[in-house]
């Protein structure tokens, strides 16, 4: 009894994690909002880029948004504390989609499994390698869809609209990774976020 309690306990934890945005620090969305309409096309494009290859390598870290800004710097002249919290927020919301689509994924073969269980009318369950706990996460999401976004030559002009996050598609992961990247992300940015604050407030 007190293990379904249990399992009970984390899924609702799980799909609560799960069917929420990125967890962002207060404030740092109209933070990002304003220094985002201090870029170009090029610099907008370049947070984009690099924050999806963050995400995709699985080098999610401040450490790494921070080289990768300081490249920015000598390149553009951007304020690397800035640059690095813009990485970071970007990385958070791609690698949200990411496992969103890691759920969508894992929850649609597992549907498959179960059909084609069916169709050979056998009673034996199909055997999953997925956690008991994992499996009652994925059977209480409801599905969505993964972000995407295209690509373009041509960046669109900076609006209110928060940005979106884009899945990468092209590479496997599982579920752990998939919530492990997005913590990551989390953790990093919530640092970044407090350099950015401390340099705002630091200004005369």
């Amino acid at each position: 009894m007190r293990f379904f309690a249990c399992l009970l306990g984390f899924a609702v934890l799980g799909v609560a994690f799960a069917q929420a945005a990125p967890n962002f620090p207060s404030g740092s969305e109209a933070t990002e909002h304003r220094l985002l309409a201090t870029l170009d096309s090029t610099g907008q494009n370049w947070v984009k880029d690099q924050a999806r290859s963050m995400v995709s390598s699985g080098r999610i870290s401040e450490d790494r948004a921070r080289t990768l800004a300081q490249g920015a710097h000598m390149a553009m002249g951007t304020d690397v504390n800035s640059m690095s919290f813009l990485l970071l927020m970007q990385a958070a919301r791609d690698a949200d989609a990411d496992l969103q689509a890691t759920m969508d994924s894992s929850r649609d073969q597992r549907a498959e499994q179960d059909e084609l269980s069916s169709m050979a009318h056998t009673r034996t369950p199909t055997t999953s390698q997925l956690s008991p706990e994992t499996q009652a996460v994925l059977s209480m999401k409801g599905h969505t869809s993964p972000v995407m976004t295209l690509h373009s030559t041509e960046a669109p002009a900076p609006t209110k609209a928060s940005p979106s996050g884009e899945a990468d598609l092209t590479v496997h992961l599982d579920l752990q990774t998939a919530m492990d990247h997005e913590a990551a992300a989390e953790d990093a940015l919530s640092s970044a976020t407090q350099r950015v604050s401390g340099a705002v407030f630091s200004t005369p």
